[in-house]
């Protein structure tokens, strides 16, 4: 490729949304990070780094920023930063409440003579907020059921957000900014182009301008997001209760991820993931569908002008399998009693233990 001159310079922003491979496009990255460095291309080494970019737009902190840019032009190199987390925080507006943060980057980027060039890939709400109740109830973060949690995201000012307006409507309004919108796992591509399975890894570095033959040689990697299917999350749902009420401190800090890392393990032993969970049902697909149906609409008519919702996504909708969120029957209450009393005694201090399960 022909590395950017000083006055060409451009800052790439892969901000998910989640759910949407970004672990999987991340490690590939940092995989092929020296690759895409002699490519021109020069990303953070550790995801702490790009969190902690992050978080200095939230803080409206620029120094973090500025070394990179400069690491970037000592290299010759743009600069990619990668976060999921970045699309529910930078329409959120400033300080000042005048502008949002993803403004707020690029103007400090425009005055340090960098372009900024923003990529995301979009999934639909019903899959979408599937994916993200089983992930958030994987980590321990919500006990609710899955219609409680549905209704919740409608209302807004989630984690969960995912009307398309509200996270990338301030784009709409900076014409200066060149951004692409991918849709994930589509019948189509953001260019109209049919497409079986996708390699997310391969549409994102298409937008890193890289030659052909580097994108071939990037190395490949495993995919480690694993759904844990849908007795794990009953699984999860139950320690979560459980530890809430008899011992809330055990859910915070290495105690919790270390809860996560035993019902993980406990749902690849016993084949879980085999039967995924899906929480849908024709009456919440309704209610999902009419909360942001306009929404849809308008995105398509801002980002894909040349294409309908139903045309990227109608397929993937009838596909939905039948509910199976109810994961246990009564009789095996106590088989998910034991499975809870393993994990927690296999996970937890000897003395948090004692004290829950005597």
């Amino acid at each position: 490729m022909a590395f950017p001159s000083p006055t060409q310079r451009t800052l790439f922003l892969h901000i998910g949304m989640h759910k949407t491979a970004s672990t999987y496009i991340q490690r590939r990255l940092r995989k092929n990070r020296d690759l895409l460095r002699k490519n021109g291309v020069l990303l953070p080494a550790h995801r702490q780094q790009d969190t902690k970019l992050m978080k200095a737009i939230v803080q409206e902190n620029w120094k973090p920023w500025s070394r990179w840019l400069k690491r970037a032009e000592v290299r010759n190199c743009n600069l990619l930063v990668s976060h999921e987390a970045l699309s529910c925080s930078l329409y959120k507006f400033c300080s000042d409440k005048e502008i949002p943060r993803g403004q707020w980057l690029a103007d400090q980027l425009q005055s340090c003579g960098w372009r900024l060039k923003v990529v995301g890939f979009i999934r639909d709400q019903e899959s979408y907020l599937n994916s993200r109740y089983t992930q958030l109830v994987k980590r321990l973060s919500i006990c609710s059921d899955f219609t409680t949690y549905v209704e919740n995201v409608i209302k807004g000012n989630t984690k969960s957000e995912c009307d398309l307006i509200t996270l990338f409507g301030w784009l709409i309004e900076m014409p200066s900014v060149d951004r692409v919108m991918i849709p994930f796992s589509a019948n189509k591509d953001h260019k109209g182009r049919e497409h079986q399975r996708p390699d997310p890894f391969q549409q994102l570095a298409e937008e890193l301008s890289l030659p052909e033959e580097a994108v071939r040689q990037c190395k490949s990697v495993s995919s480690i997001n694993q759904q844990p299917g849908r007795l794990g999350v009953a699984l999860a749902l139950e320690i979560k209760r459980f530890l809430e009420q008899h011992h809330p401190k055990a859910l915070v800090g290495p105690h919790k991820k270390r809860l996560r890392g035993g019902i993980e393990r406990m749902a690849k032993k016993n084949g879980w993931p085999a039967e995924p969970f899906n929480g849908l049902n024709s009456n919440i697909q309704q209610m999902i569908r009419r909360r942001y149906l306009s929404s849809n609409a308008e995105f398509c008519r801002c980002f894909w002008p040349n294409m309908t919702w139903d045309e990227l996504f109608k397929s993937r909708l009838q596909n939905i399998r039948e509910p199976n969120s109810t994961a246990w029957t009564e009789a095996a209450d106590a088989e998910l009693k034991a499975c809870r009393r393993k994990v927690i005694a296999s996970n937890l201090p000897r003395t948090i233990v004692a004290e829950i399960l005597g």
